[in-house]
């Protein structure tokens, strides 16, 4: 009998940093998925899907942030917050902005540029959720699961 061998993915890990307000984040964001995923071994289309769960929410916590810093008259970038957590069998991606607003998934239209987000990590996750902070903002967070074999 040899050594057991190594589980595949690891039982809990976390990945997070905190990034400017800006356009530049989505791509950091889904640089960092990219990155995550190689590290952690995560299927490709697995990752596909958490990348754009994560440029989704990551796009709306930039808005979220700048609805809030102009209806409070700042004129401030401001910074959000992106987590990856793996627990066997998901993936978390979470995001943090200081606008306590919860988002709620809109119907766009065949003409809308925008409007699809939520939509999109709806469908392609098991769950996802919002819900205000103790400290301010709020989290947004979804989840998505790997398929069993």
């Amino acid at each position: 009998m040899g050594m057991p061998r190594q589980a595949f993915f690891p039982v809990e890990e976390a990945e997070s940093v905190a990034l400017a307000a800006t356009s530049e984040a989505v791509p950091l964001a889904r640089r960092l998925v990219i990155d995550v995923a190689r590290q952690w071994r995560l299927p490709r289309g697995f990752a596909d899907d958490a990348e754009l769960v994560m440029s989704e929410l990551t796009t709306n916590a930039i808005k979220a942030t700048h609805l809030f810093y102009a209806t409070h008259g700042l004129a401030e970038t401001g910074n959000i917050r992106i987590r990856l957590r793996w627990t066997t069998p998901s993936l978390f991606t979470e995001i943090w902005d200081v606008n306590p607003m919860l988002p709620t998934p809109r119907k766009a239209s065949e003409d809308d540029v925008g409007g699809r987000g939520l939509g999109i990590v709806e469908f392609i996750c098991a769950r996802w959720a919002a819900e205000r902070c103790e400290d301010g903002g709020k989290l947004v967070w979804a989840e998505l699961r790997l398929p069993r074999t």
